[in-house]
């Protein structure tokens, strides 16, 4: 009808011949195809398309395409939903003719998440977090209490919404992840909405999506609550909190308890414990934590149920080679414990400060601001300080109706490292977690390189000594791994090696780490005295039977002067039936000689000087792990540039109940400190490494147990002879692919490359050698030439060693990538022997 009547309309007004009438209608469809056609069709990246997919309101801060195609289906522009949200949902309802009705929970989980946002950032909600004005005579003035009173209603009442949009986003979320088993009780439901195990096999986006919505709200809601109960900036209102009686921990009455970490209630330490509710509004939610003494400290305060928390949603980790995570349900969380343990420079400056001013009466009778108390053992083993925590919030019922409607909600905190799963509705889901990011935070607030270096150097009345500290709460089911530093370094040196045990899930499961920080300017045999006093309680605070899987099969990683340290851990000599050889080697008469003598025995009594002297193999200990080891010294240590740097290291002159006022008038006076006897006291660590030292002479044919299986991780600076190495033995070398060969030497698929100058063909770049396993005894012409620049071949290779490896590369080679991954072999093989 309309191409007739314009048909007519042109017959009627035309001065020329008519046009033929298939002419018009091709004039017409011409016209009107421009309006018609509104679909077009073009090419994009593969990305592009993929992301468009994925996205959502959590990463892209808009809808999904599915919800954003449910609204249009309905009729619903987005912004008009968000602004009449109850209509909104009802017409979205009615529009919704699918029986099958789980695709509809993930939509409405959705709607209300990005509800639950915008109310966050409205200016009423933001309300709740103004500051009162500064100054009453400017635009920021008091409001007046008829305009106070109506600003406060509307906050409250944006509060209340934005609470209840996020409420139902997590309901309606774990309605959908949990639908199939749930009861279909909600009116013309199917029972094949249930999906098949065949079904779940492949998650949908629309899956990850929700799954998505299910974090990000469980994620606003745990940390909101937490900053609702600390009285700090909140989007939660009308809280009331009510703690429940925890039974003691005995944490501040008994240290051992609190490092051990047992379980301080009936059960097992996987066991919740409902520690707090807290209502908001109408709606009662309960918190639970592990079964734990560090968990469960806090609590026990009545103060909090948490601690100082941290969302890993809201961290960026950088400085680690990696993130250790375990994908699975939940909410990553770091609670730091206001008590934990830190170590800064400036504690360090001040201490030292303030003992230099002190007198020597006021030193031995106050305690300085900032010092440690390290006289007692335990006062020097810090259980984490940055407990992990898994959050997960399920609603209260057995239906779908029931959840939907449900004004309970169970928080629950979780122990990753304890648990792994998670049953909800008779299922088990796995647990998500972040492992890096206590110990991240852990790194961050704590400057132990600059700490370890000046420990070195700095002249300090009082020495520092080892502290020992555990980076995750104590596991008796889990194998110890000790780790130890080398010269003027710290704990932050395993960064990387920590970081990837962590990422390994069989190591992860099987062993926890300790790491030791210890001054390394105090003469070599103290720390290790004092080490291996620091291990050995740490092993009785722990398990004082000795029956914990804990206390079997330790291993030690050491590196330079540590790994020296921890051999003398794991040998049984006796270096006192030794000692008389180095009196032979000196000038000294038998007077200055019995002078020494007397001075180490009245310093230590004759019990503590054996206790120095006298080896003892750790009994927890099996396997050792040895890199760039000094066991017979280096000539480093006497070259000008390093001699200059001895001299400033000091000795601290007031070792805490070890030297008495005699030697340290000695020490003070210097001129026995050249003696071989008198220099195992009185030269710092950094002197005794040279290979001309007295300490050398006495340690370095010391045996290893018998019992002990230890390694040699061992680094050359020179890559043709790890080369030469390769070449014969080829069946233990790696080869380098740690970085990318230079422009000039980049190559195509081809054998072989043009040269633009000439028509003969390049071959290929040889790649290097990373890391050769060595089986067999290498050439004295190759040994006297291997070094990494520091510590010769010849000073680190120890016979009987199960495994030496050679790593292309210098002296710090524990951050070298062959060198980690030759480490995860050894504990793997343990593990399996």
């Amino acid at each position: 009808m309309i191409f007739a009547s314009l048909g007519k309309q042109v017959v009627t007004h035309a001065t020329k011949p008519p046009l033929p009438i298939t002419a018009v209608l091709l004039l017409v469809a011409t016209t009107l195809l421009p309006a018609c056609s509104v679909v077009s069709v073009e090419k994009q990246a593969t990305a592009k398309t993929i992301t468009a997919q994925r996205g959502n309101i959590v990463t892209d801060d808009k809808l999904s395409s599915d919800t954003a195609s449910a609204l249009l289906s309905a009729g619903l522009n987005e912004q008009a939903c968000l602004q009449q949200f109850d209509l909104c949902l009802t017409q979205l309802t009615d529009s919704i003719l699918n029986k099958h009705y789980r695709p509809a929970l993930a939509i409405f989980a959705e709607l209300h998440y990005a509800k639950a946002r915008q109310l966050a950032d409205s200016q009423s909600c933001r309300s709740a977090l103004d500051r009162p004005p500064l100054d009453p005579y400017y635009a920021n003035a008091p409001l007046s209490d008829e305009d106070a009173k109506a600003k406060q209603e509307d906050t409250n009442l944006c509060l209340t919404a934005y609470q209840e949009r996020l409420f139902d986003a997590v309901k309606s979320s774990y309605t959908y992840l949990f639908y199939d088993s749930l009861n279909h009780d909600f009116e013309g439901a199917e029972q094949s909405d249930s999906r098949t195990p065949s079904q779940t096999r492949i998650p949908t986006d629309s899956d990850i999506q929700t799954q998505d919505i299910y974090n990000a709200a469980s994620n606003d809601v745990i940390t909101q609550l937490y900053r609702s109960t600390e009285n700090s900036d909140n989007l939660l209102g009308n809280t009331k909190i009510e703690h429940l009686p925890i039974a003691s921990t005995d944490r501040d009455s008994n240290h051992q308890a609190s490092i051990a970490n047992r379980a301080p209630l009936k059960g097992k330490a996987i066991d919740q414990v409902k520690v707090m509710k807290v209502h908001i509004d109408d709606y009662n939610l309960d918190i639970y934590l592990p079964n734990e003494n560090n968990y469960l400290q806090n609590a026990n305060k009545q103060s909090s149920a948490l601690a100082d928390l941290v969302s890993t949603y809201e961290l960026r980790l950088s400085g680690l080679n990696s993130i250790s995570k375990r994908p699975g349900l939940g909410i990553s969380l770091v609670a730091s414990l206001d008590d934990r343990y830190t170590t800064t420079i400036r504690q360090l400056l001040v201490s030292t400060l303030s003992d230099r001013l002190a007198s020597e009466d006021e030193r031995t009778n106050s305690n300085a601001e900032g010092s440690d108390n390290d006289s007692e053992t335990s006062s020097r083993i810090y259980p984490t300080g940055h407990l992990l925590l898994t959050g997960l919030i399920k609603p209260s019922g057995d239906s779908v109706l029931d959840v939907l409607n449900s004004r309970q909600l169970d928080i629950h905190l979780y122990n990753p490292y304890q648990t792994e799963t998670v049953n909800i509705l008779n299922d088990d889901y796995p647990l998500a977690a972040n492992f890096s990011a206590g110990y991240g935070l852990w790194l961050a607030e704590n400057q132990l390189d600059s700490v370890g270096y000046l420990n070195l150097i700095t002249r300090q009345p009082e020495e520092r000594l080892p502290k020992l500290f555990m980076l995750e709460p104590y596991d008796p089911d889990k194998r110890v791994l000790i780790m130890l530093h080398g010269l003027a370094s710290s704990p932050a040196t395993w960064v990387n090696l920590t970081n990837d045990i962590l990422n390994d899930d069989k190591l992860r499961d099987n062993y926890q780490v300790w790491q030791i920080f210890y001054p390394t300017n105090l003469p070599i045999l103290e720390n290790r005295y004092q080490i291996q006093r620091l291990i050995n309680s740490t092993y009785d605070k722990t398990d004082p039977e000795g029956q914990n899987r804990a206390s079997r099969n330790s291993v030690i990683v050491s590196h330079s002067m540590g790994a020296i340290i921890a051999r003398m851990m794991l040998s049984d000599d006796n270096l006192v039936n030794d000692l008389d050889k180095l009196n032979d080697q000196d000038t000294l008469s038998n007077n200055e000689k019995q002078k020494i003598r007397d001075a180490l025995k009245a310093s230590f009594g004759e019990e503590e000087l054996k206790k120095r002297f006298e080896l003892q193999t750790l009994p927890q200990v099996d396997t050792a792990v040895f890199l760039s080891a000094p066991f017979r010294g280096t000539d480093y240590a006497d070259r000008w540039f390093t001699r200059a740097l001895r001299r400033i290291v000091y000795l601290p002159v007031g070792l805490v109940k070890t030297f008495t006022d005699n030697l340290a008038t000695i020490a003070t006076q210097g001129d026995l400190a050249e003696n071989p006897l008198g220099a195992l006291y009185l030269q710092n660590g950094a002197s005794q490494l040279s290979d001309k030292s007295s300490f050398i002479a006495l340690t370095k044919d010391i045996a290893i147990n018998d019992r002990i299986t230890y390694h040699s991780i061992i680094a050359n600076n020179d890559a043709d002879i790890t080369k030469g190495l390769a070449q014969a033995q080829p069946e233990g070398a790696k080869i380098d692919l740690s970085q990318a060969a230079t422009e000039k030497e980049s190559i195509d698929d081809s054998t072989a490359i043009t040269d633009t100058s000439s028509d003969e063909p390049k071959l290929p770049p040889e790649p290097l050698v990373a890391a050769v396993t060595v089986d067999e005894d290498i050439s004295q012409a190759l040994t006297e030439r291997l070094s990494d620049g520091i510590v010769p071949y010849t000073s680190a290779h120890l016979d009987g060693a199960a495994s030496e490896t050679i790593i292309n590369g210098g002296h710090s080679i524990q951050t070298n990538p062959q060198t980690i991954l030759t480490l995860r072999r050894i504990l793997h093989k343990q593990l399996q022997e």
